[in-house]
């Protein structure tokens, strides 16, 4: 089971497509984060506990972080289970004592980093207007050397999207081992920008090629997850999400939701909290979310990419439409579009019989066929 502690709702940064609230300043007591952790393990089913660590800026409450690991570890030692941790950071606050106790507890770490300087500082400078990206590069390089298998989620924004291709080339030279762009669903994405986007997304595809063509191994999403959906039918169905059975997020009134991302501004009258620490979850209304998310949007059932799409994406979907089960024009839009520029340079690259391509996906088996 997957547990994510929303330990706060602050932030040492102001990204200008933040999605959590800014108007309180909350942190998470210790007795919730217990609770929820004792919660996660009563539930796992699976003899392990996912222990994700999620904000505003998780690393602002590095005590209360300290903390929950060492309840975490030895709780789960009684109960004989596995413990993994995760962080999700903006990577500005690494100093040695955190990044101490990130390397010695064998964290997943994930970092919020836009790429180049120009974009970094478009969307994500401090409260003060000063930019971000020297401290977060710094970091970033830290942790490489430090030998994270570190993850970096750059946001694709229309105000930014033609720097995508330059990130790329920035975050491959820095020898990030995965690279996903993710975009902004909520941006302001009127038909220049589209147009801005299709043109950065093909400049994409060619800087990702020529990549592979010097030999290099790029995991990079989109394009990589949209590749195995061709070279192994179903499998973006097969991960999709746990939403809310074996993922929950704890807020920091110990409100629980199906995912982070549904935190927000922990409203107890939300549609989308299935419960709390004190009464549990509220079966029934998991369960419909769940059905909902589950169940196919009728214009989606008759397209041909639906196995191939992340239409069962329930707090995109909830983004962009309000109802989990609901896909919006806009995702199936930008769905639709790396799904082309995955099938574009995979061709190209398999046609070469490129070694680096086949070596990741395919076995040697299928390439006889």
């Amino acid at each position: 089971m997957k547990v994510s502690l929303f330990v706060n709702h602050r932030c040492n940064l102001r990204c200008v497509y933040c999605y959590n609230g800014q108007e309180f300043d909350r942190r998470m007591p210790w007795d919730i984060a217990r609770r929820a952790i004792d919660f996660g393990l009563d539930n796992s089913k699976k003899g392990y506990l996912l222990l994700s660590f999620f904000g505003g800026e998780p690393l602002l409450e590095i005590e209360l972080m300290e903390k929950a690991v060492d309840y975490a570890a030895a709780e789960a030692r009684k109960r004989e289970k596995r413990l993994f941790l995760s962080l999700s950071t903006n990577g500005t606050l690494l100093d040695s004592r955190r990044l101490d106790f990130l390397r010695r507890h064998d964290f997943n770490v994930q970092v919020s980093f836009d790429g180049v300087a120009e974009a970094q500082d478009t969307t994500r400078r401090f409260p003060n207007g000063n930019s971000s990206h020297r401290k977060v590069d710094s970091h970033v390089r830290q942790l490489l050397e430090a030998g994270f298998a570190l993850r970096v989620i750059s946001v694709i924004d229309p105000r930014t999207v033609h720097l995508l291709g330059d990130s790329f080339e920035y975050l491959m030279d820095l020898k990030v081992p995965h690279i996903y762009f993710a975009p902004n669903y909520l941006g302001d994405w009127e038909e220049d920008a589209c147009d801005r986007f299709e043109a950065a997304l093909a400049d994409l595809g060619d800087r990702y090629v020529a990549r592979l063509r010097a030999g290099e191994d790029v995991r990079l999403d989109p394009l990589n997850g949209k590749i195995v959906t061709h070279v192994v039918p179903g499998s973006s169905e097969r991960v999709a999400c746990p939403f809310g059975v074996e993922e929950i997020a704890v807020s920091p009134t110990g409100r629980i939701y199906p995912c982070d991302r549904l935190v927000r501004q922990d409203d107890p009258n939300s549609e989308v909290c299935i419960g709390d620490l004190d009464r549990g979850l509220d079966l029934a209304r998991r369960d419909a979310m769940v059905e909902a998310k589950s169940s196919c949007d009728p214009e989606c059932a008759a397209c041909e990419l639906r196995p191939r799409c992340m239409y069962w994406c329930g707090c995109a979907n909830y983004e962009t439409t309000g109802s989990p089960g609901k896909v919006s024009p806009l995702l199936c839009w930008f769905e639709r579009c790396f799904i082309a520029e995955a099938d574009r340079v995979a061709g190209l690259l398999f046609a070469e019989e490129n070694p680096v391509f086949l070596r990741r996906f395919y076995r040697p088996k299928d390439r006889k066929q």
